[in-house]
């Protein structure tokens, strides 16, 4: 029997477009988004970032813990219909370390060295 693909829903478009305008926020690039995520240990190559923000390309559950971290918002943020809900280091463009995508744990942001407790 033929496989067929199911199309996407609304919520996988808005997370889609929710990706770019954070992306395009922070004034990154897709290679930029693309360099950040493989520095958090999570690599998925600029054309991956192109598909996933055009539509070609399924936003999984490690994806969406991935983008989260390197954005510093909570992964609800990427799904949710409204605007994203971005802490004061993510407003600067700023950055967490990995540890995030790997674990529980506080995060550090790389630029200013801020320490935020994850909610539990």
């Amino acid at each position: 029997m033929p496989k067929t693909s199911r199309p996407w829903g609304e919520l996988t478009k808005q997370t889609a477009a929710t990706v770019r305008d954070l992306r395009e926020r922070h004034h990154w690039t897709t290679d930029d988004l693309s360099r950040r995520l493989t520095d958090a240990g999570y690599p998925l190559a600029q054309s991956g970032v192109v598909r996933l923000e055009s539509g070609g390309r399924r936003i999984t559950v490690d994806d969406l813990e991935a983008l989260s971290a390197v954005f510093g918002v909570h992964p609800a943020a990427l799904i949710s219909s409204g605007p994203p809900l971005a802490d004061p280091c993510a407003a600067h463009g700023h950055s967490y370390d990995s540890r995030e995508i790997t674990g529980p744990g506080p995060r550090t942001c790389n630029d200013c060295g801020h320490i935020k407790e994850l909610e539990g």
